[in-house]
């Protein structure tokens, strides 16, 4: 039954219907709480421009279980989007504990130095860690250049 809430929920958010989402979503929490169903919720209050829900099932995602990677990147890029750069920098910094290195932690990590003017720290992390990928990123996020010029 849960994954055929699931799977509704996945298709209507895909479509844009998002009220449908929530709803079908919110079924499945009443049947089990799992990551996964919070993460999507999250996705879908980010959509709806709902942020302090989205924040909210972000962390009820990480709660769920505090491996589950994706909420914690999702969340810190909602941060970032909400310029909230010293708490989503402190997120990120737990996650390159725990293990997690991936290029959008990477960019998002220097975004947020460059932001809070440590810029020894973005330029350190970017020579560490240069790549096309790492590239790729922090273009998109429309630093490179920047982060170029201090290395």
């Amino acid at each position: 039954m849960i994954e055929e809430l699931f799977k509704k929920a996945l298709e209507a958010g895909r479509e844009g219907r998002l009220e449908e989402a929530e709803r079908l979503y919110r079924e499945c929490l009443r049947i089990r709480e799992t990551p996964e169903i919070w993460n999507n919720l999250a996705n879908v209050y980010v959509r709806m421009e709902r942020f302090a829900d989205a924040m909210e099932c972000y962390r009820k995602a990480i709660a769920c279980d505090p491996s589950f990677t994706m909420a914690h990147v999702n969340l810190a890029s909602l941060l970032l989007n909400l310029e909230s750069f010293a708490e989503a920098k402190l997120l990120l910094l737990s996650l390159l504990e725990k293990g997690v290195k991936n290029e959008q932690v990477l960019a998002m990590l220097i975004v947020c130095d460059l932001v809070l003017n440590d810029l020894s720290q973005a330029v350190q992390l970017y020579r560490e860690n240069a790549s096309e990928v790492l590239n790729r990123e922090l273009a998109e996020y429309g630093v490179l250049e920047k982060v170029r010029q201090l290395v």
